[in-house]
Formats: structure tokens, C-alpha cells, sequence
């Protein structure tokens, strides 16, 4: 019994210790230093006993303090309910802030939990002024199927400024089985980064069931001995593989517990297309 009492004292008193912890660390902020703009207080507090869903709710709408947009909306959709229909709401609503790292975090949120009618959310944003912003959208746009983004996506592929988005474009591309894609793909072979080249391959490898390499010669060649209607025969079924955290010091301490899995999932509104499936090309 006694063993069991203090246990149970312990417990009870877990907020006491980190309430102490807290007054710990408040001690130490004058020697540390702090940003003058912030409240070390809070800060502190926020690290401490972590927003609810709720505060992190209304942090999304404080129209003083965009950083507290961003990560409301991080941190609503990176959770196991960050896909229930009033926080899509929320991703929609703000999806035209006027911070761009507020828009990318929306943009992100809808690419992970949006229907395929949220493309027309998303595409707009492949034109933002931010790169970043453009990043995440084409990103987006590799998971969810949508006809109408192809011409903003290959304008992306061949004109951005930015590597990365148009990589990622080159990506997204691979789900369109379109004479204009491939030609775009293999226009894209000869981008000056290789990232962007390596992309484009693995798409057309997915439209065509086929790996000619990075060189666009032979793409050309092989096109031109058959007709357009005859370029997506063999083509592989597209898909994208969701992001999983690396297992952590306390899932490994947790041995009990099977590590978690993810499949590879189909772009949202693609469902019914009908793509060949001899070989799936995961994307992530």
C-alpha cells in the first residue's frame, strides 16, 4: 500500500513538477536574452503545456501574428484529425492569407486532406509570387488528380524560376497521360538541374512503361515509330507515397508497439481512371 501511495503521488503530481520546471526555466531568460518582440512568458508557457486544438484554432484566425497562423495550421493538419471537415474548412479559409508561409501551410494542409475539388484552390497558387508557396502547390498537385492543372503545371515545369517547383511539377506531370505532357517531359529532360531531368525520367517511365534514360534522343525516336494513341499503352499506375515520421527514441523505447506503415496512395479524384498497373512508381 505504501508502494502504491507513492505512485499515485507521483502522478499527481506531474504538473506540479512542470510547473517548477517552467519557473526553472523563466530564471534563466535574463541570461539567455530573449527577442524583445516576444514574450519569453508565453513562449516558454507554449513549450512547456503544449496549445490545445482548440487555442491552436483560434491562433489560426490572429490577424496580428502570422507565425501563430503558421503553425496553428501546421500543427492542426500534421495531427490524426487534421483531416475532420471543420479543419479543411479552415485550410480553405485561409488559403488566400496574406503571408506567404501562412498560404504554403494551407496549401500543404489541402494537398494532404482536400477532395480533388480543392485543386481549384491550389492551382491559382502555382502562380504565387512566393516560391515556396508555388513549391508546395505543385507538390499538392502530385496528390490529386485534376485535368485543369496540367497547362499552369507544364508552364511551371518549363518556366519557373525556382528548381525545386519545377521539379515538383515534373512530378505531378506524371499522372496525365497527354501527347503534350510527354512532349513537355521530354523537353524537360535538357534542364539545366538534374533534379528537374531525373524527375521528368521517372514520369515519362510511369506514361509510357518505358525507361529510355535521361537523354532526350531517345524518347524522340521512340515517339515518332508510333501514334499518339499508342504512347500510354503500358502505362503504370501512378502514385504517391504519404510522409511518415522516423521512428523516434520513444517509439524505440515502446518495443511493444508495431512500427507504423504507410501504402501507396492514388491521387485523390483519379480513383476511376484507368491506368495500367504492371508496376506501381511510388512518389512521396
Amino acid at each position: 500500500m505504501v508502494l502504491v501511495t507513492r505512485i499515485n503521488r507521483i502522478v499527481l503530481d506531474r504538473r506540479s513538477v512542470r510547473l517548477g520546471l517552467l519557473a526553472s526555466l523563466l530564471s534563466i531568460v535574463p541570461m539567455l536574452g530573449c527577442d524583445t518582440h516576444r514574450n519569453p512568458l508565453t513562449e516558454l508557457q507554449r513549450s512547456v503545456f503544449p496549445p490545445t486544438p482548440g487555442e491552436y484554432a483560434r491562433d489560426a484566425f490572429n490577424v496580428y501574428d502570422a507565425d501563430k497562423r503558421r503553425v496553428a495550421v501546421n500543427e492542426l493538419s500534421a495531427a490524426k484529425f487534421g483531416g475532420e471537415d471543420s479543419y479543411v474548412r479552415l485550410y480553405r479559409l485561409l488559403i488566400d492569407d496574406g503571408d506567404a508561409t501562412v498560404r504554403a501551410a494551407c496549401v500543404k494542409a489541402l494537398g494532404m486532406h482536400g477532395t480533388a475539388q480543392d485543386a481549384e484552390l491550389i492551382v491559382p497558387r502555382l502562380s504565387d509570387p512566393s516560391p515556396f508557396v508555388r513549391w508546395e502547390a505543385a507538390k499538392a498537385m502530385q496528390k490529386i488528380y485534376s485535368p485543369a492543372s496540367v497547362p499552369p503545371l507544364l508552364t511551371v515545369m518549363a518556366k519557373d524560376d525556382d528548381a525545386d517547383v519545377r521539379m515538383s511539377a515534373a512530378i505531378a506531370l506524371g499522372q496525365h497521360a497527354q501527347p503534350a505532357v510527354f512532349n513537355a517531359l521530354v523537353g524537360a529532360l535538357d534542364d539545366s538541374d538534374f533534379g528537374v531531368t531525373q524527375a521528368a525520367r521517372v514520369s515519362l517511365t510511369t506514361l509510357t512503361g518505358n525507361d529510355l534514360g535521361s537523354d532526350a534522343g531517345p524518347w524522340l525516336s521512340w515517339a515518332q515509330k508510333r501514334p499518339a494513341t499508342e504512347l500510354f499503352e503500358k502505362r503504370q499506375q501512378y502514385v504517391w507515397t504519404p510522409y511518415l515520421r522516423p521512428r523516434g527514441f520513444w517509439d524505440r523505447v515502446q518495443f511493444w508497439k508495431e512500427a507504423e506503415t504507410v501504402s501507396p496512395q492514388i491521387p485523390r479524384g483519379a480513383e476511376d481512371q484507368a491506368g495500367a498497373t504492371s508496376q506501381t512508381q511510388p512518389r512521396g
